[in-house]
């Protein structure tokens, strides 16, 4: 009889403390947009101006980067908006006629892959306790450059900005963060000019360095 009554006790112990997890359930959170822009300055290798005019990159970030590290990018950016609203967080793509998720196109400036949807339209197609949008600015910041016969030797330093900004389903801002992080290595760009021609020749950040300073700007972010 001692013994049942134990088990009985223990049983409706367990029992109560599992009860307030099923009871308080976590919210939800849908990245409806994701903006993640680098400046050429930081991904072009060469550069040539004529009178004035710039000639199309050599640089494609859409061709260089891998869809490994786009994934990889997806999932930081993910796991970060979770701990920030401490939720279940996904993201929320638009959907073509055919069904199929609807991406940003890469461009000399821009990464591929990334979701492009609208508060609006995010709201109608799925419910959620938050949508949110998220943007990643890598820009250079040049410092005085030294000039000597035609040569300009610059060293550039890489500035991330991340911000992820959050809205209830009555588009009400919820959440609003931003932080910029500078410490990062130098690179050094070299132009030479005769008449009316310019060469810039550049150090650039690899898709791999991007995503760990990527990763070093979240860690910032989540302190």
């Amino acid at each position: 009889m001692i013994q049942q009554e134990i088990k009985s006790f223990f049983y409706y112990l367990i029992l109560g403390l599992l009860v307030p997890i099923n009871l308080y359930a976590q919210n939800t959170a849908g990245i409806y947009k994701i903006r993640f822009i680098i400046d050429q300055d930081l991904t072009n290798e060469v550069r040539v101006n004529i009178s004035g005019e710039t000639t199309p990159d050599r640089f494609n970030v859409t061709s260089t980067f891998p869809n490994n590290l786009i994934d990889s990018i997806h999932n930081v950016i993910t796991k970060t908006v979770a701990k920030q609203l401490a939720s279940n967080t996904s993201i929320l793509y638009k959907k073509n006629r055919k069904g199929q998720d609807v991406k940003s196109y890469g461009s000399s400036t821009s990464l591929e892959g990334m979701p492009r949807n609208r508060l609006k339209k995010a709201i109608l197609a799925e419910e959620k306790d938050f949508y949110v949008r998220v943007r990643i600015n890598f820009s250079a910041r040049g410092g005085i450059g030294t000039s000597f016969l035609g040569t300009t030797v610059t060293n550039i330093r890489p500035v991330v900005i991340m911000k992820i900004v959050a809205f209830s389903v009555e588009k009400k801002r919820v959440y609003s963060k931003k932080v910029r992080v500078r410490d990062f290595s130098r690179l050094r760009a070299v132009e030479n000019t005769i008449g009316s021609v310019s060469i810039r020749r550049s150090e650039v950040l690899l898709p791999i360095e991007i995503y760990t300073m990527l990763e070093r700007t979240v860690e910032e972010y989540e302190k």
